[in-house]
């Protein structure tokens, strides 16, 4: 397996490419720069198979349109997101940019809480976080979560915007504290971390911030 990270955009939204033993390869959440995304994917030798989108926000999507097109790949995100995928206005892109059709996505596979699915020896677990957005998804790759605005290191993701519902957040994150493990926290902003230590350090998981 491997794991690389690249900041994209001008929040520097975290997009992530999971690679597996046959060099095949999952992009998580292609939010801009489509060229350098995809030239650290040809750089380590990867065939992008999947584009998986853990929301819908402007600064996760930007570039998906681009990528799927170029490399001839589905596209799958949380079966809830779909009027926030498809709307420019919704999603905040007609705030930042003037071409907002490419912030109009429509999924190949809309995927449902508790729902797998396999790249070769990598299998994920589709798991429904609504909170920061009406759809959002978190996915389990074995030892790694990949939390998109979910849940980052010791914070969460803001629930005042459109689908936005802070009592629901607080129910995904209960259950994001109760998965087995202690998995790698991939979030969609700033630095990694562990469950573990956003279990007994994040205010929003101990109860400190409620």
């Amino acid at each position: 397996m491997e794991l690389y990270t690249l900041q994209v955009g001008s929040i520097e939204e975290n997009c992530y490419i999971l690679g597996d033993d046959e060099k095949n390869a999952a992009v998580v959440d292609p939010g801009d720069q489509a060229d350098e995304i995809a030239g650290l994917a040809e750089q380590h030798g990867l065939t992008v198979r999947l584009i998986l989108l853990t929301h819908g926000h402007f600064d996760h999507i930007g570039a998906v349109k681009e990528l799927a097109a170029r490399w001839g790949v589905p596209v799958y995100a949380g079966a809830s997101e779909q009027q926030l995928l498809g709307s420019a206005r919704l999603n905040r892109a007609g705030f930042h940019f003037g071409d907002d059709s490419r912030f109009e996505i429509t999924a190949d596979r809309w995927l449902q809480d508790g729902e797998t699915f396999s790249l070769d020896e990598l299998d994920f677990e589709v798991i429904a976080t609504p909170g920061h957005t009406a759809g959002g998804v978190c996915y389990r790759c074995g030892d790694l979560l990949f939390t998109g605005d979910t849940l980052f290191a010791g914070d969460i993701g803001r629930c005042d915007l459109y689908g936005g519902d802070y009592d629901a957040m607080l129910r995904s994150l209960d259950k994001l504290k109760a998965l087995p493990g202690n998995p790698r926290v991939l979030p969609g902003h700033g630095p990694k971390s562990w469950l573990e230590d956003e279990r007994t350090g994040n205010p929003y998981m101990t109860g400190e911030a409620l």
